[in-house]
């Protein structure tokens, strides 16, 4: 999955959590002061990417950062993506 297919999936989410429409939802949106993301938003978002993108957070290597915009948690996401096809590659 690109990196544009998992921004899409990431703006999807949040548009379904904050219950608005994906294109209010820039790709620098900033999570928690634009978007209004609290901390329990946060945890049902995540729940619900793990699913969508099929990944799983590591919630220890998690850092600010890669939630600060949707563009960081886009490139984050398609990062654990590549990590996760590199070690299923070598089973």
């Amino acid at each position: 999955m690109g990196t544009a297919a998992v921004k899409n999936i990431v703006k999807q989410t949040l548009a379904q959590c904050l219950a608005i429409s994906a294109e209010q939802i820039g790709d620098q949106e900033e999570l928690y002061e634009g978007l209004g993301i609290d901390s329990s938003s946060i945890v049902s978002l995540l729940l619900d990417l793990e699913q969508a993108c099929e990944v799983e957070f590591d919630l220890e290597a998690l850092q600010p950062e890669h939630l600060s915009t949707v563009d960081s948690l886009a490139a984050y996401i398609s990062e654990l993506q590549a990590n996760q096809y590199e070690e299923e590659g070598q089973r």
